[in-house]
Protein backbone atom coordinates (compact mmCIF):
# COMPACT_ATOMS: atom_id res chain seq x y z
CA UNK A 1 0.00 0.00 0.00
CA UNK A 2 1.39 3.39 -0.93
CA UNK A 3 0.01 5.34 2.05
CA UNK A 4 0.24 3.70 5.47
CA UNK A 5 -3.08 3.32 7.25
CA UNK A 6 -1.66 3.23 10.78
CA UNK A 7 -1.09 7.02 11.08
CA UNK A 8 -4.65 7.65 9.88
CA UNK A 9 -6.17 5.29 12.45
CA UNK A 10 -4.28 6.38 15.57
CA UNK A 11 -5.80 9.83 15.91
CA UNK A 12 -9.25 8.66 16.95
CA UNK A 13 -8.20 6.43 19.88
CA UNK A 14 -5.60 9.00 20.98
CA UNK A 15 -8.25 11.74 21.07
CA UNK A 16 -10.85 9.61 22.86
CA UNK A 17 -8.33 8.40 25.45
CA UNK A 18 -7.02 11.91 26.06
CA UNK A 19 -10.51 13.33 26.56
CA UNK A 20 -11.58 10.35 28.69
CA UNK A 21 -8.59 10.90 30.99
CA UNK A 22 -9.51 14.58 31.33
CA UNK A 23 -13.06 13.46 32.08
CA UNK A 24 -11.83 11.03 34.71
CA UNK A 25 -9.89 13.78 36.44
CA UNK A 26 -12.89 16.14 36.18
CA UNK A 27 -15.13 13.44 37.67
CA UNK A 28 -13.14 13.69 40.89
CA UNK A 29 -14.55 17.19 41.30
CA UNK A 30 -17.91 17.00 39.53
CA UNK A 31 -19.10 13.39 39.66
CA UNK A 32 -22.32 12.68 37.81
CA UNK A 33 -22.32 12.13 34.09
CA UNK A 34 -18.71 13.18 33.47
CA UNK A 35 -17.40 9.82 34.69
CA UNK A 36 -19.92 7.96 32.54
CA UNK A 37 -19.00 9.96 29.42
CA UNK A 38 -15.32 9.33 30.17
CA UNK A 39 -16.11 5.60 30.33
CA UNK A 40 -17.89 5.67 26.97
CA UNK A 41 -14.94 7.48 25.37
CA UNK A 42 -12.58 5.02 27.02
CA UNK A 43 -14.50 2.09 25.52
CA UNK A 44 -14.50 3.67 22.06
CA UNK A 45 -10.78 4.39 22.24
CA UNK A 46 -9.93 0.91 23.49
CA UNK A 47 -11.81 -0.77 20.64
CA UNK A 48 -10.61 1.55 17.88
CA UNK A 49 -7.02 1.26 19.13
CA UNK A 50 -7.13 -2.43 18.23
CA UNK A 51 -7.57 -1.46 14.57
CA UNK A 52 -4.66 0.98 14.81
CA UNK A 53 -2.52 -1.70 16.45
CA UNK A 54 -3.20 -4.21 13.67
CA UNK A 55 -2.32 -1.59 11.05
CA UNK A 56 0.83 -0.75 13.02
CA UNK A 57 1.89 -4.38 13.04
CA UNK A 58 1.49 -4.46 9.26
CA UNK A 59 3.69 -1.36 8.97
CA UNK A 60 6.26 -2.86 11.35
CA UNK A 61 6.97 -5.60 8.82
CA UNK A 62 8.05 -2.97 6.29
CA UNK A 63 10.89 -1.62 8.44
CA UNK A 64 14.35 -3.01 7.69
CA UNK A 65 15.38 -5.25 10.59
CA UNK A 66 18.87 -3.70 10.61
CA UNK A 67 17.59 -0.12 10.63
CA UNK A 68 18.01 1.94 13.82
CA UNK A 69 14.31 2.75 13.37
CA UNK A 70 13.46 -0.84 14.33
CA UNK A 71 14.57 -0.28 17.93
CA UNK A 72 12.39 2.85 18.15
CA UNK A 73 9.50 0.99 16.49
CA UNK A 74 9.71 -1.82 19.05
CA UNK A 75 9.80 0.67 21.92
CA UNK A 76 6.85 2.55 20.39
CA UNK A 77 4.91 -0.69 20.04
CA UNK A 78 5.58 -1.78 23.62
CA UNK A 79 4.62 1.61 25.04
CA UNK A 80 1.41 1.72 23.04
CA UNK A 81 0.49 -1.82 24.07
CA UNK A 82 1.17 -0.84 27.68
CA UNK A 83 -1.02 2.24 27.29
CA UNK A 84 -3.79 0.10 25.77
CA UNK A 85 -3.50 -2.30 28.71
CA UNK A 86 -3.78 0.51 31.27
CA UNK A 87 -6.86 1.87 29.54
CA UNK A 88 -8.45 -1.57 29.08
CA UNK A 89 -8.00 -2.41 32.77
CA UNK A 90 -9.37 1.01 33.71
CA UNK A 91 -12.40 0.27 31.54
CA UNK A 92 -13.01 -3.13 33.13
CA UNK A 93 -12.72 -1.64 36.63
CA UNK A 94 -15.64 0.66 35.89
CA UNK A 95 -17.95 -2.04 34.52
CA UNK A 96 -20.58 -3.48 36.79
CA UNK A 97 -22.95 -6.01 35.24
CA UNK A 98 -22.24 -4.57 31.76
CA UNK A 99 -23.02 -1.01 32.93
CA UNK A 100 -20.54 1.80 33.34
CA UNK A 101 -20.19 3.12 36.87
CA UNK A 102 -18.27 6.09 38.26
CA UNK A 103 -14.53 5.41 38.08
CA UNK A 104 -12.72 4.71 41.31
CA UNK A 105 -9.28 5.97 42.27
CA UNK A 106 -7.51 2.96 40.74
CA UNK A 107 -9.38 3.29 37.44
CA UNK A 108 -8.49 6.99 37.27
CA UNK A 109 -4.84 6.30 38.17
CA UNK A 110 -4.69 3.73 35.37
CA UNK A 111 -6.14 6.27 32.93
CA UNK A 112 -3.46 8.77 33.93
CA UNK A 113 -0.76 6.09 33.57
CA UNK A 114 -2.25 5.24 30.17
CA UNK A 115 -2.04 8.89 29.11
CA UNK A 116 1.59 9.16 30.22
CA UNK A 117 2.63 6.06 28.26
CA UNK A 118 0.46 7.21 25.35
CA UNK A 119 2.32 10.53 25.17
CA UNK A 120 5.75 8.89 25.33
CA UNK A 121 4.77 6.25 22.77
CA UNK A 122 3.22 8.89 20.51
CA UNK A 123 6.41 10.93 20.67
CA UNK A 124 8.32 7.84 19.56
CA UNK A 125 5.84 7.31 16.72
CA UNK A 126 6.47 10.87 15.60
CA UNK A 127 10.20 10.21 15.77
CA UNK A 128 9.73 7.21 13.48
CA UNK A 129 8.02 9.38 10.89
CA UNK A 130 9.91 12.65 11.14
CA UNK A 131 13.39 11.42 12.00
CA UNK A 132 13.53 8.04 10.24
CA UNK A 133 10.95 8.62 7.50
CA UNK A 134 9.01 5.44 8.32
CA UNK A 135 5.91 5.31 6.16
CA UNK A 136 6.89 8.30 4.03
CA UNK A 137 10.22 7.38 2.43
CA UNK A 138 10.93 4.45 0.16
CA UNK A 139 13.06 1.74 1.75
Amino acid sequence: MRHPIHPMLVHFPVATWFISTLGDIASLFTGGQVGWVAGVLLAIGTVTALLAMVAGLMELGKIDQQSPAMKIANQHMMLMMTSWSFYAISLFLRLEENHLIQPGAIAIALSVAGLITLCIGGWMGGKLVYEYGVGIRSN
